[in-house]
């Protein structure tokens, strides 16, 4: 990482951003600002990439998780580009993400639906290099609460988060686990479709299960930064959906993945 020549291209690029911003203004699709932002770097003579795809390594296997980046600044700054009203965590843990997966120590968060520009600029650096853990005595002992079937999901999502630790994407922790489900041969479905009734009658729509184990426990694998009343009401209702009497959430976005685990019980 060269910090002049970085900060240089960041300047560059949200100098280019400002333009096509002033110019164009709020309020329109991701697409229209994605395509303008292109030309202007071109034009200024900045390499750029658009919708580059970006596979997840695990363990060294490559799992697609339909990753990819809105544009590439040659080839080593990433820009993830949004049209929001307000910029959430979880689009700060999607660039997170990208600069992990991708092994890019700065990234550029840019939402263009703002007065001015720059209250929607979001710069990071990911320097850091994650080290797994060892993996502790709380953790084993922690998981003679579980049946068999929890227990078993509880070890693979520790044995994740030790490797890619905290703060990306679930839909990363969601191909990880299920990875490491299959070289344990734990069977699994994955997004698995459930009817939905309303007095007592199917709608035409479905609802989701990202995990099922073994037929018998839901899991929902989350990355924010607490399990809310929200997280644990989406659970219930799923579990009454499948006829389950108990699921887990994993919340892979904590310091340690046992503080990050509930069991919510019907």
């Amino acid at each position: 990482m060269n910090i002049s020549e970085d900060n240089q291209l960041s300047g560059s690029v949200i100098g280019a951003a400002i333009d096509v911003h002033r110019q164009l203004g709020p309020n329109l699709d991701e697409i229209a600002y994605e395509e303008a932002l292109a030309r202007k770097l071109t034009t200024l003579g900045i390499a750029n990439r658009r919708q580059v795809p970006l596979p997840l390594t695990y363990k060294g296997v490559r799992l697609d998780c339909g990753y990819r980046i809105d544009i590439v600044v040659e080839d080593r700054l990433p820009l993830e580009l949004k049209a929001v009203a307000v910029i959430l965590g979880v689009h700060e843990a999607q660039l997170l993400t990208y600069q992990r997966v991708g092994c890019f120590p700065l990234g550029l968060l840019i939402n263009f639906n703002v007065a001015l520009l720059k209250q929607g600029i979001v710069r990071k650096a990911e320097t850091r290099i994650w080290v797994p853990p060892e993996q502790s005595a709380v953790e084993i002992d922690s998981l003679r609460a579980f049946d068999p079937a929890s227990a078993a999901v509880v070890l693979a999502a520790i044995e994740v988060h030790r490797h890619i630790g905290p703060g990306m994407l679930s839909s990363s922790y969601l191909a990880c686990l299920c990875h490491e489900l299959s070289t344990r041969r734990i069977a699994f479905e994955k997004e698995k479709q459930l009817p939905i009734l309303f007095d007592s009658e199917p709608l035409s729509a479905h609802a989701e299960v990202p995990l099922v184990i073994a037929g018998q426990v839901p899991v929902f694998p989350i990355s924010a930064e607490s399990i809310d009343p929200i997280h644990t009401s989406t659970a219930l209702a799923r579990l009454r959906q499948g006829g389950w009497k108990q699921g887990l959430i994993l919340n892979f976005n904590s310091e340690t993945m046992v503080s990050g685990i509930k069991r919510v019980v019907t």
